[in-house]
């Protein structure tokens, strides 16, 4: 152990933790274009070729822009369903991020690996500042070093660098850590240029992405634990970056960008009731996946396989596990109390959307920081676990189990992780191969997994410059049974076991709470219309009418539903009769 600690403490070992840490990410250059990178693709050509997409070469992250003109066109193309919000707004103000992808459509535009490898750059530069930020913070050279080590080569860094569309969380980071590290210059040495300097920097890092806000959790930290001044100087210290963040929301505004009628998508500030209802959930799996296991990926689907309340108990008794363990350190340390305090903040803007471990990127540096102290007083500093054998003996337990979750299991899981696109992109390039092509039909699927299974097939396909059917329309998503009744030549009832949109996952595009469902409402398309016939007392549509001007037989229709890791063709029911669709198994998605 002492080997250990003298290496760690070496001049050069964080350098060689950089390099094994982009050694460990560099399969990422393996994967290729998948999901939103194809959707990038697009906006950067003066011509997308999809009826409601426009070229936005500097404006890449504009998804929904909240117009129902172009909402319908993306609906009857088959990137929305027909229950999508027809205000919904998905719309991130992004600059500097889109600048760089923009560098990558003028020197490689179809060159997925050179564009990974810039991903890997970005890697580079986002570990040298946790390194800064690491050894700024913590006193002792040795435990910076292993904090570096824990943050390197989590398995959490995979997802963001192997996915060319996620960039903007990595130039994030590069952009905004500057900012604490100015403001700790300015406020405990003395610093004056850092009073200036760390304003400006935050305003440049918002340019990268919403993400940068995560920054201001470490400067509350810092004003809480770390900051000598007065209480009032201490306020008006973080004066400036409230000015910064108002002035950035009202240009946000102004351009109109923003968050609304999604589900999944939350704006704290328009909608706090509902945000708080989703954060009471979703920060137990973001720290979870930060501190220890599961990965935060798996939450959106606990509730589809019934086991949300099991999964947030285990990681509700795990945190609190690895707060007593903390309890003492946190006690005595306040630098331990700035990493704790940051991570917590940190957490509170990402629960926004759905919980990802591509997202902890900020949340993870406050999370490293104190689980190295931790493992640093398992070694060296056994009196901050606790008093009494038992205690200590439990502690070093927690701790041995945090070595190997971080140390033992990260290191490889960070190697597959960089490509975990390639299984996502498996998953999306099945479905889009399954979906047949015919210029003169439109193409119904009866049943799909998700939303995403079937929006992507036109973006995909005019991506890689492919032929696409005319329409694609999907009637319902299988994360539940779905019953199909024929009525008539031209009508088929859907009955989703329990509603359609029941699950957060199924309510990306449309959020019944924002904009509920009446009996009677007609959604009319290209080639059905959508009648609701009944609703749950929630304001989701618990049955509703499939009308087509033709018979559901008629040649201008292909109908197809989910099976196995693609669609196959489907014949509906003959006229009084029914058929169920059963529930997917999502974990199935993943086979070969």
């Amino acid at each position: 152990m002492s080997r250990i600690v003298s290496w760690l403490g070496a001049r050069h070992a964080p350098w060689v933790v950089i390099a094994v840490a982009l050694g460990l990410a560099a399969p990422a250059i393996t994967a290729d274009f998948t999901a939103d990178d194809h959707l990038h693709r697009l906006v950067m050509r003066a011509e997308p070729g999809i009826a409601g997409v426009h070229a936005r070469p500097f404006d890449l992250f504009v998804f929904a822009n909240g117009q129902a003109a172009d909402n319908t066109r993306l609906r009857d193309s088959g990137m929305f369903p027909w229950w999508v919000d027809e205000e919904l707004k998905l719309s991130f103000w992004r600059p500097v991020s889109s600048a760089t992808h923009q560098l990558d459509h003028a020197l490689w535009p179809d060159n997925a690996a050179a564009q990974l490898a810039h991903n890997l750059v970005w890697l580079a530069l986002g570990l040298i500042v946790a390194w800064l930020c690491f050894r700024r913070f913590i006193a002792q050279r040795w435990i910076a070093v292993l904090a570096l080590v824990l943050y390197a080569f989590d398995d959490a860094r995979g997802p963001v660098v192997g996915w060319i569309a996620n960039r903007n969380a990595l130039v994030a980071l590069c952009l905004a850590m500057p900012v604490l590290l100015a403001h700790d210059r300015w406020r405990r040495d003395g610093w004056t240029y850092g009073r200036y300097l760390a304003p400006a920097a935050f305003a440049l890092a918002l340019g990268a992405g919403e993400s940068s806000l995560a920054i201001l959790a470490y400067i509350a930290a810092h004003a809480l634990w770390l900051d000598r001044g007065t209480w009032r100087d201490r306020a008006l210290a973080l004066a400036p970056y409230v000015v910064v963040v108002v002035i950035w929301r009202v240009i946000y505004t102004q351009l109109d960008y923003g968050v609304f009628g999604s589900g999944i998508y939350l704006d704290p500030s328009a909608d706090p009731v509902a945000f708080a209802g989703a954060a009471s959930v979703r920060l137990p799996f973001l720290l979870a996946g930060a501190l220890a296991l599961p990965w935060s990926d798996f939450a959106s689907f606990y509730p589809v396989i019934g086991v949300q309340g099991l999964m947030l108990a285990i990681v509700l008794a795990m945190l609190a596990a690895i707060g007593l363990a903390c309890a003492r350190l946190l006690r005595r340390d306040p630098t331990a109390r700035f990493f704790a305090t940051g991570m917590l903040l940190a957490a509170v803007p990402v629960a926004s959307t759905f919980p990802a471990d591509r997202l902890l990127t900020f949340i993870s540096i406050g999370a490293m920081g104190l689980v190295a102290q931790l493992l640093a007083a398992a070694v060296r500093q056994r009196e901050l676990l606790g008093d009494g054998r038992l205690r200590r003996t439990a502690v070093s337990a927690i701790a041995v189990v945090l070595f190997i979750i971080h140390l033992v299991l990260a290191p490889p899981l960070l190697v597959l992780r960089s490509r975990s696109m390639v299984a996502v992109a498996r998953v999306l390039d099945r479905a889009e191969a399954s979906v047949p092509f015919d210029p003169t039909r439109s193409v119904i699927i009866a049943g799909a997994p998700s939303d995403a299974l079937v929006g992507y097939v036109p973006i995909t396909r005019s991506s890689r410059s492919a032929p696409r059917p005319p329409h694609i329309h999907w009637l319902a998503t299988l994360t539940t049974a779905v019953t199909l009744e024929r009525l008539d030549a031209h009508t088929l009832r859907v009955t989703p076991e329990r509603g359609f949109m029941l699950h957060e996952v199924d309510q990306m595009m449309r959020s019944p709470r924002v904009r509920p469902f009446a009996v009677g409402e007609r959604i009319k398309l290209t080639v059905m219309t959508i009648e609701i016939a009944s609703i749950t007392d929630d304001g989701r549509p618990h049955s509703v009418l499939a009308r087509f001007p033709v018979p559901l037989e008629d040649a201008s229709l292909t109908w197809m539903r989910w099976q196995g890791h693609g669609y196959v063709p489907y014949a509906p029911p003959a006229i009084g009769n029914r058929d169920v669709l059963p529930t997917v198994e999502f974990a199935k998605l993943l086979e070969d």
